[in-house]
This record gives C-alpha cells, sequence and structure tokens, in this order.
C-alpha cells in the first residue's frame, strides 16, 4: 500500500470516528446531561465532549491537507516525466526526418523503449496515436529491411507528420493545456500549412539550371547506399545526384554516412550547428584532397 493510500485509509477512518461520536453525542448526551444535574459536572462533560471532537476534526483536516499535498506533488512529477518523455519524442523525430533517414543503431533501437516509457506513464488515447507514428516509422524501415539505412521518401515523411500532429493534439488534453482537443477545421487548416511546408522544402531540391548560377565544385564518392555526385553552385547550392542522376531529397543525410564511412572528421555538432551549403561544401573539398 502507498503512503498516498495509507493517508486516505486514515481520513476515512477518522471521518467514520467523527461520525459514531456525532451520533453518539446526538443520542446520548440529553440523558446523561440529565443524570448529571447540569452545574460543574455538566459542563466539565460537555466541555470534554468539545474537545474530543474538536481534536478528531483536527485529525481529519490534518489527515486530508496531507492527502491533497502528496496528490499535488505526485501530479506535478507525472506531468514533469510527461513534458520530458513528449518532448523527447517530438525532438527525436525532428532529428530524424531533418536527417531524411531511419538507422537501424538508433531510431530502431530507441523507438521500443520510448513506447515502454509512454505505457508506463501516458493514458491510452496518447498510446494509440504514438503506435500509429511508431507503425509508419516501421513500414519506412520494413520497405529495405536489408539497409542498416533507409532513406525517408516524401509520401512517408508526410504519413509520419500526420500521425504525429495527431499524436500532439493527444499530448495537448493529457497535459492538461485545454479540455479539447485542436477543432477539426482548425487541425485541418495547421496540417494543410505542414504539407505546403514540406512542398516547398521539396521544390527547393529541384534541378538548378540557371546559367548565372553555375557548378563550380563538384566531387563523387560511394558509400553503402550508393553512388554519388556532389555538386556544388556559384550561389552556394548544393545538389547530391544518385546513381540515376537524380537529385536527393535527403541531403544532410546523405553527407553524414558519407563522412562516417570516409572518415572525414565531423562530428554531430558540426552537422547540427552548420547548414547545408556550409557542411556539404566542406566535405566536397575533403573528397578532392
Amino acid at each position: 500500500m502507498s503512503k498516498l493510500d495509507e493517508t486516505r485509509k486514515k481520513g476515512i477512518n477518522t471521518l467514520i470516528a467523527l461520525a459514531v461520536i456525532a451520533i453518539a453525542v446526538y443520542v446520548g448526551f440529553t440523558p446523561l446531561y440529565k443524570l448529571i444535574g447540569g452545574g460543574v459536572p455538566g459542563a466539565v462533560i460537555g466541555s470534554s465532549f468539545g474537545a474530543i471532537f474538536v481534536i478528531i476534526l483536527t485529525m481529519y483536516l490534518l489527515n486530508k491537507q496531507t492527502e491533497i499535498e502528496q496528490e499535488s506533488k505526485r501530479g506535478e512529477k507525472v506531468f514533469e516525466e510527461k513534458m520530458k518523455i513528449y518532448w523527447d519524442i517530438f525532438e527525436s523525430i525532428q532529428l530524424m526526418l531533418e536527417d531524411g533517414k531511419i538507422s537501424k543503431e538508433d531510431e530502431m533501437q530507441k523507438l521500443p523503449f520510448v513506447m515502454l516509457k509512454l505505457i508506463a506513464i501516458g493514458n491510452e488515447t496518447v498510446i494509440a496515436a504514438f503506435q500509429k507514428v511508431y507503425d509508419s516509422i516501421n513500414d519506412v524501415f520494413n520497405k529495405q529491411e536489408k539497409s542498416d539505412v533507409v532513406v525517408i521518401d516524401e509520401d512517408s515523411r508526410k504519413k509520419i507528420m500526420e500521425f504525429l500532429a495527431t499524436f500532439a493534439n493527444e499530448c495537448r488534453v493529457d497535459l492538461g493545456v485545454s479540455d479539447d482537443r485542436v477543432g477539426v477545421n482548425l487541425f485541418k487548416a495547421t496540417q494543410e500549412s505542414i504539407e505546403k511546408s514540406s512542398n516547398l522544402l521539396e521544390l527547393s531540391n529541384a534541378p538548378i539550371d540557371d546559367p548565372k548560377n553555375p557548378e563550380t565544385h563538384k566531387a563523387s564518392t560511394e558509400v553503402s547506399s550508393g553512388q554519388y555526385l556532389i555538386k556544388r553552385y556559384s550561389k552556394g547550392h548544393i545538389r547530391i545526384f544518385d546513381e540515376e542522376n537524380m537529385i536527393c531529397k535527403s541531403s544532410k543525410a546523405i553527407l553524414r554516412e558519407i563522412n562516417n564511412e570516409h572518415n572525414l572528421g565531423f562530428t554531430e555538432d558540426d552537422f547540427k550547428k552548420k547548414h547545408t551549403r556550409m557542411i556539404g561544401f566542406q566535405i566536397i573539398k575533403r573528397l578532392n584532397q
């Protein structure tokens, strides 16, 4: 039995004692007072019953206050842990989508433990919402289950973002930010805005056929996921082409893979702090050394 349960049990017992004393006083006090005949003995009896009643009432109130304090501390701790877990989920999936890849040694190792943490502390609607996110990530990895690193295509990325938005809506209610989920129309409008943003990012990786923005540097390389040609243009854009001369959408994920397999010396902080143009140009120069 937990301390909170023990406190609640004591409070219930004290409340029962109060009820018993109140009934006893109501039923038996008048005959007893008449038997004693009033005066000083009657006053002593009356004050004694009053003192006992006040003592027990005080015990009940103190137990109730302790129960409320323990419940409050428990609620604060649970809230803090939920915030930490939910925020870690958003940041981890954000990094995964920014990288554009799912790794067997990273994301696929962490996700089962994330689910277990949610089962321990989240409500059923939150767990069900994250289950869909988890399943969509597994679906991407299962398409190329023989690979240690799988690139996320645009359709899969949109699907993960859609389920992640639903998960965020459930977290909103579970954390008590609001008693209601975001309205259907507002939620739909938000998803449309996210999709437009994704489309803009997709368009920004279109081929560069501009005489005023010629190719200035390039390097070819081969890694586990295939052969790539990295090009830099005069305006600083970095484009990575695959074996079929198609532009790759997950530039940073491929640059990470090239850096790791060729031991180019860039750290994870370098990839987080430097944008694709800078880190891409530096990798081209090192590959050409």
